[in-house]
């Protein structure tokens, strides 16, 4: 995986913001699912991240390490946060036989992001959640 998928996975929080600006009707009552979603897509993600290293040591220690971060620090639990989590997820997962999962829950996960974003109009965060996962995607890739 390169690059390429690596934005398209970026461009899913404003995917996310344009199908919850396009069904405003349904943001409102959708709001506590969008954020149960997030909550267990990201729980599949480092589910998926500790399945595809096979449970080795090192990367054992760095899955439980952003579970715990992301469980843990709810004052600094921010999208911005979360998106830089999942991309750390991604850039260890890309180059393991369970790419295509991880690559579909992360999409999947940047859709009600979006949408959550949506409902407080924040286009300018979907935007910067997609630069943000992008940026720290590439930085940790170039490093691997």
């Amino acid at each position: 995986m390169g690059t390429v998928e690596t934005f398209v996975l970026a461009l899913s929080p404003l995917i996310g913001y344009f199908l919850g600006r396009f069904t405003k009707e349904e943001l409102a009552a959708g709001k506590k699912w969008f954020l149960l979603a997030k909550r267990v897509l990201f729980i599949a993600i480092i589910a998926a991240f500790l399945f595809a290293h096979k449970w080795q040591l090192g990367h054992v220690v760095i899955g439980l390490t952003l579970l715990f971060a992301y469980l843990a620090f709810t004052q600094f639990r921010t999208w911005w946060f979360v998106q830089a989590v999942i991309a750390i997820a991604y850039a260890f997962t890309v180059l393991t036989d369970l790419a295509f999962v991880s690559t579909a829950l992360i999409f999947l996960y940047g859709l009600p992001t979006g949408s959550v974003l949506a409902q407080k109009k924040n286009i300018k965060g979907a935007l910067l959640a997609g630069a943000v996962f992008f940026g720290v995607a590439a930085i940790v890739q170039y490093f691997l």
